[in-house]
């Protein structure tokens, strides 16, 4: 079992960072089309908080109909390669919108919602698609919901801090994008490398009926 919860904790930090990192990032990202001001930072918060609500749900409904760590695996997978390729699309995405948008407010929103909807709320899945997989297991797993959420709290807490203080003073932005967009997608394919749903004795639907 200790390679189940070494995967759960993997996950679940690697992704809590991840998408902590991309919302101090996109600032970055944002700046050159639509400026500095409050109204970036306003577009940010709200574009990520409305992610993270469709990805909670989603991830919950999903983990009820095939709760299996393979399939929040290929999701993350799709959203690794989504990260990686944000360097070389929200250049002319954003000169796009900002050229068409005189308000910057509704140009931020859309640029975020375009470049980031699909990877943070694929990210955002992780924890409530790990809780369904702890419900679904018919034995004691060891982990909580309580447990998954403070893992992933501890994860995005590294990423935020290790980003503003010591990786954008480093290294440029759109590396640090790909830099971590490869590593979502080395955690992924560990995953499902891993076969982690062997371990778990998850009942089929007509079981639990």
């Amino acid at each position: 079992m200790q390679i189940v919860y070494g995967v759960f904790i993997l996950l679940l930090v690697s992704f809590g960072a991840v998408v902590m990192s991309l919302e101090i990032l996109s600032s970055n990202l944002m700046s050159p089309y639509f400026g500095g001001s409050i109204y970036i930072w306003g577009s940010i918060i709200s574009s990520f908080m409305v992610h993270f609500s469709i990805g909670y749900i989603l991830g919950g409904h999903l983990s009820r109909r095939r709760p299996r760590i393979s399939v929040l695996a290929a999701f993350l997978v799709l959203c690794s390669l989504w990260v990686i390729l944000i360097p070389a699309f929200h250049k002319p995405l954003c000169e796009f919108i900002s050229d068409r948008v005189v308000d910057v407010r509704l140009g931020s929103l859309i640029a975020m919602n375009l470049i980031f909807l699909v990877p943070v709320s694929i990210m955002a899945m992780v924890s409530p698609y790990i809780i369904g997989i702890i419900a679904a297991w018919r034995r004691q797993s060891g982990f909580t919901a309580g447990m998954v959420l403070f893992i992933s709290t501890v994860g995005s807490f590294a990423g935020t801090n290790a980003t503003a203080f010591y990786l954008i003073g480093l290294f440029p932005v759109s590396r640090i994008v790909v830099g971590l967009g490869i590593i979502c997608l080395f955690v992924s394919l560990i995953t499902l490398a891993l076969r982690v749903d062997r371990r778990i004795r998850i009942p089929d639907a007509n079981d639990c009926a």
